[in-house]
């Protein structure tokens, strides 16, 4: 026969057993940032582009030395005056 306390304690493991599997993995996000550049206009122009990104758990900043490089970031698109006419 089936107690009631067995019947609590399996609900409790059963509960404890669906929380383990909506843990998500840890989210990480690069962000492309100029040596001199602000961190936080950095993240503001990576989340522009990329809104899906604002719930990570972790950001690592790409520097970037060269002016020209950084122009090029896949979160600034091209450079003004650089598209070929």
């Amino acid at each position: 026969m089936v107690t009631v306390s067995t019947i609590n304690r399996l609900s409790r493991a059963v509960e404890q057993i669906e929380g383990w599997s909506h843990r998500r993995p840890f989210k990480v996000v690069k962000v492309r940032r100029g040596i001199r550049e602000d961190p936080d206009v950095a993240r503001d122009r990576h989340y522009a582009v990329h809104p899906e990104d604002r719930d990570a758990d972790v950001v690592i900043f790409d520097f970037v030395f060269d002016d020209e490089v950084a122009d090029q970031s896949e979160d600034r698109g091209h450079a003004v005056g650089s598209e070929k006419s």
